[in-house]
């Protein structure tokens, strides 16, 4: 399914925004659950929302338009490991679609900073939600589960992104920019 980028990036903004005033209310409640519960909800909706948005702006900021944002399946049902490449392909994601011609102006380099983008602001932003949660004294419960939410997703990125997801296109084409091996030996 396509969505208009000026209707999904508000949109995805929104979200944002909305995740870090439930996380206010929630330090407000004193019910251990609403804030268990508030801060999951908090986290996973700050992980899907802002992604996307990461590639947008820094696209943008290198001149790159984005033509659609979608929702699909995750490139991690093309692993090799069945059970994560199954779930990969159960669970949607947003994805955004990038003018191709503008991103292949682009020096490898920066190519893979839009590449890596989303994993970097996404998991930026939950990590500061994590912060706090923890400074600002809510329940042990909501911590523990904060803090297992943002571990898994770290883990998440390490196993399976560095291989057949964003920071492994962002990897390729770092390698892409390296200078080559230097031969001790020179002809003449």
């Amino acid at each position: 399914m396509k969505i208009r980028t000026g209707v999904a990036s508000p949109l995805l903004l929104t979200c944002v925004f909305a995740s870090a005033l439930g996380l206010a209310y929630a330090r407000s409640s004193g019910n251990i659950l609403v804030q268990s519960l508030v801060t999951l909800i908090s986290m996973v909706v700050v992980f899907f929302a802002s992604h996307p948005l990461g590639h947008l702006f820094l696209a943008r900021a290198y001149g790159v338009s984005t033509e659609y944002f979608f929702v699909g399946r995750s490139d991690f049902r093309k692993l090799n490991l069945k059970v994560a490449s199954v779930v990969g392909g159960l669970v949607p994601t947003i994805g955004t679609k990038l003018r191709k011609d503008e991103l292949a102006k682009l020096q490898p380099r920066k190519r893979g900073y839009v590449f890596g983008a989303g994993v970097m602001v996404s998991n930026a932003l939950v990590g500061i939600e994590l912060v706090c949660v923890l400074v600002a004294g809510f329940s042990l419960s909501a911590v523990i589960l904060g803090a297992a939410f943002f571990v898994a997703m770290l883990a998440t990125e390490v196993l399976f992104s560095t291989k057949v997801g964003d920071l492994g296109k962002m990897a390729a084409e770092f390698k892409k920019d390296a200078p080559g091996p230097v031969s001790p030996l020179r002809s003449t």
